[in-house]
């Protein structure tokens, strides 16, 4: 897509007037991380960082979430950009001089990124009022890893009067500096269950007198990969993940029930509703056979991450101006992982952009870290959408 204007040195103005403040921001977002809607030291830093901008500030929105709105020359429409601000419950490895002080708490998803660069953002528009023909709201968002920051936001109203949304993501793996999205479904729904196995307990010794729910809850575990690998057709996306198993008290005692848990993944809305019914069909029929029972309890939770086509052409036209053609990639495959973006997808508009960090060690891990570089890039990158989302 040719984008209506250009945005040639934008990336060294953001790096030029304010990237070392950006980079100082993640820093300290970073040596306190923050899980689930418990941000308030991260909103306070933003806060902070937002001093002095001539923005609208709403605070405890969805608990701890801002939402600073920023009204142009014009009267056009108003484009949304969305920061996730919250860590995970992961012990850092990373050795930076400003890793996590608070042991078993981490930002291994580059939220603090995130967070810094829509900062950046708001800096840079709010230089640049004059050439905005309409409002950009820029949202902070809690809750993304697993608590549904973004249902609450939505169901809250932050995109009632929002025409467009656009969000980014440092992604390992892809290329440093590349963009990449696609229009349709990026990202999985993101599901999960729980379930309870019970048997008869007994004595480790004398297993012909019980039902032991080890062995079925095995059993169980071990049938539920015939649901992706025989039950869905093979060019459609799906996983099936049992990441939590827990049983018995003692090594010779035989337990009267066993945990499972775990995640399901689909692109398809009319597999991911079938899906719950399979998997209790399943485990009860195996469990019955072995003289025990299941009990599944199964929660929907992000839906598919699902970009507007249009909005993933801007997307895609503005990262080409902004970093090269070379540098904008438009994805063949969505992602398996779950994003809850969706919920603001699901009511506007908008595109989910990955952002490459390079061959660095993957998101949720211990050492994942990244050149802060790309924070001045995603920055522009981000001004650059609200720019050009607002050029008429």
């Amino acid at each position: 897509m040719d984008v209506a204007q250009s945005f040639s040195g934008l990336v060294e103005e953001v790096r030029d007037g304010f990237g070392e403040d950006i980079v100082a921001l993640r820093r300290e977002i970073h040596k306190e991380p923050e899980l689930g809607f418990d941000t308030i030291k991260t909103a306070e830093k933003v806060l902070a960082a937002l001093e002095g901008l001539p923005l609208e500030i709403q605070t405890g929105v969805a608990e701890n979430g801002i939402v600073a709105t920023l009204k142009g020359e014009g009267d056009g429409p108003t484009v949304a950009l969305r920061a996730d601000m919250d860590a995970l419950p992961i012990h850092e490895e990373t050795d930076l001089p400003f890793a996590s002080g608070t042991d078993g708490k981490m930002h291994a998803c580059g939220h603090d990124g995130h967070t810094s660069m829509l900062v950046g953002a708001a800096k840079a528009l709010s230089g640049m009022r004059d050439r905005l023909n309409g409002t950009v709201k820029f949202v902070f968002q809690p809750a993304e890893e697993g608590g549904g920051g973004g249902r609450v936001m939505v169901e809250e109203g932050v995109v009632n009067d929002v025409d467009s949304i656009f969000a980014l993501h440092l992604w390992p793996g892809l290329p440093f500096g590349v963009a990449a999205t696609k229009g349709g479904p990026i990202m999985a729904a993101a599901d999960a269950f729980e379930m309870t196995v019970r048997g008869s307990g007994g004595h480790g010794a004398m297993p012909h007198l019980a039902a032991d729910a080890i062995v079925i809850a095995a059993q169980v575990v071990t049938a539920l990969q015939t649901i992706v690998s025989r039950e869905v057709n093979p060019v459609e996306p799906a996983v099936l993940t049992v990441g939590e198993i827990g049983a018995g008290s003692a090594f010779n005692i035989i337990p009267e029930t066993a945990h499972l848990g775990g995640t399901v993944r689909t692109l398809d809305a009319a597999l991911r509703n079938r899906m719950p019914e399979r998997i209790e069909e399943l485990a009860k029929g195996v469990a019955k056979g072995m003289r025990g029972d299941a009990e599944l309890d199964y929660k929907f939770s992000y839906p598919v991450t699902i970009n507007d086509a249009g909005a993933a052409k801007l997307a895609l036209g503005v990262a080409g101006e902004l970093f090269g053609k070379e540098s904008a990639e438009e994805l063949v495959h969505p992602s398996m992982g779950g994003e809850d973006f969706s919920f603001f997808l699901e009511k506007v508009p908008g595109a989910f952009v990955w952002l490459g960090v390079g061959d660095v060690s993957g998101l949720h891990t211990p050492q994942f870290a990244f050149d802060e570089e790309i924070l001045s890039q995603g920055a522009a990158l981000l001004t650059a959408l609200a720019l050009e989302s607002l050029s008429g």
